[in-house]
């Protein structure tokens, strides 16, 4: 009994020292490893080169000096370093009208390809719950990590936007906060024409 005992303390030691530096992947019930839906966070903070002139007005100089964790298991990102233009979807699994707009913003991440990015922020969540809603929908760009919703809280006492989502965002090549949308889900329309009106930016359909 004490043989067996040590063994198995044995290997959780290993398994336990495996996880060190292992992103994207979340361990699950009977040591079965799920890869993220999540793509890499790595490119954020590169501006797009050869970026439009946007037309709206500066809202926000930059974000909120906050870090948050990439949801896929990468790296910690600060969103002062965050560059677009961009599309920033404030989101979370628990919000009725997030799971109506996430497609919508995934296509629309699609047909954007290299023009500008899409990203994601988890508000108010748990990672695996995420991670559930993320394969469910069959959404993908990238997303960071905000389980105490700091960064709507953030935006709030900034007066850009009630605490509430769904929210979306929109950053120039400078990181610069130059269009916030609230209390509606975005339709692909309404978000073709929000990302024009803000960053200059058209989006072939």
């Amino acid at each position: 009994m004490r043989r067996a005992v040590r063994s198995v303390a044995a290997a959780l030691v290993l398994a336990l020292a495996g996880c060190a530096g292992t992103p994207a992947i979340t361990p699950t019930a009977g040591d079965v490893v799920i890869a993220s839906p999540f793509a890499d966070c790595a490119a954020l903070t590169t501006p797009i080169a050869d970026s439009p002139a946007p037309p709206g007005d500066v809202l926000l100089d930059r974000l909120p000096e906050l870090e948050l964790s990439c949801l896929n298991g990468g790296d910690i990102v600060a969103l002062t370093e965050l560059r677009g233009p961009a599309v920033i979807n404030l989101w979370g699994s628990w919000c009725g009208p997030c799971r109506a707009e996430l497609p919508v913003v995934q296509a629309y991440a699609d047909r954007a390809g290299d023009r500008l990015r899409v990203l994601g922020v988890d508000t108010g969540d748990r990672q695996s719950t995420a991670e559930d809603l993320g394969r469910e929908l069959g959404f993908r760009f990238p997303s960071l990590f905000d389980p105490n919703k700091e960064l709507l809280t953030a935006l709030s006492v900034a007066k850009l936007g009630a605490p509430g989502l769904p929210t979306t965002v929109l950053i120039d090549a400078e990181g610069r906060v130059r269009g916030v949308h609230q209390t509606t889900a975005l339709d692909e329309a309404a978000l073709d024409r929000f990302v024009r009106d803000h960053l200059g930016v058209t989006v072939a359909g």
